[in-house]
């Protein structure tokens, strides 16, 4: 079952995506002297990864309720994985001082799993969420200091710890925002730009750079 809310919320989450990547090489190419380590730039590739992880916590709603369907999850389990590995043995060979062992797609994957192991224990799922709040924003047990212990910069470092707790959100409160939102009307484009996020996520960057990479190798050198 697809809940056309959540295509549609992912739609504009791939729009944005797109938006910020095409900023961010074009930034690599010194078209740009923008600032993405600070302000705007800085906040806005993490409120696309919010977006994109509260998505996939709403919709275990509508897949692993009132039981964990087991086919699913092990074809999503795959397909995530495939895509994961995609992403890091591409980035690897391009960028080896900073590619990507732990980005939005493999939290996604981890926190599909995790997910669906509390999604029909909603209290354990609050209390869990509590909990990552409480560490990640009271306590100071946040991204940084995993970053510490790592010790390797990456260009896109989103771990299950603390970002779990934007999966643990929509999980929680995703059936409510349907009832808020069932009256908005379905965007046809934002809903397929949100079913085929995936191929879409895996496909735009190696297009981007490259059109970019094309130009300035074909038409400014």
């Amino acid at each position: 079952m697809r809940a056309h809310y959540l295509d549609g919320l992912r739609g504009i989450a791939v729009i944005w995506m797109i938006i910020f990547h095409a900023a961010y090489d074009l930034k690599m190419f010194n078209y740009l002297d923008w600032d993405f380590s600070s302000g705007f730039w800085y906040a806005f590739p993490r409120i696309i990864a919010f977006t994109f992880l509260f998505c996939v916590g709403a919709s275990l709603n509508y897949t692993h309720r009132p039981r964990i369907n087991w086919p699913v999850l092990r074809k999503r389990i795959a397909k995530l994985g495939a895509g994961a590995a995609a992403v890091s043995i591409g980035t690897y060979f391009v960028f080896p001082n900073q590619w990507i062992y732990f980005g939005t797609l493999h939290c996604i994957l981890a926190g599909s799993i995790l997910g669906a192991l509390v999604v029909n224990h909603r209290a354990l799922a609050a209390g869990l969420l509590l909990m990552i709040l409480t560490g990640q924003y009271v306590l100071g047990y946040d991204i940084r200091w995993l970053s510490s212990i790592l010790q390797r910069p990456s260009m896109d470092f989103i771990p299950i710890y603390p970002w779990f707790w934007a999966i643990l959100a929509g999980l929680l409160t995703g059936p409510r925002l349907e009832t808020l939102l069932a009256r908005w009307p379905a965007r046809p484009f934002l809903t397929f730009l949100g079913q085929n996020s995936l191929k879409i996520y895996l496909l735009h960057q190696p297009i981007i750079f490259g059109l970019i990479w094309c130009y300035t190798e074909l038409v400014v050198r």
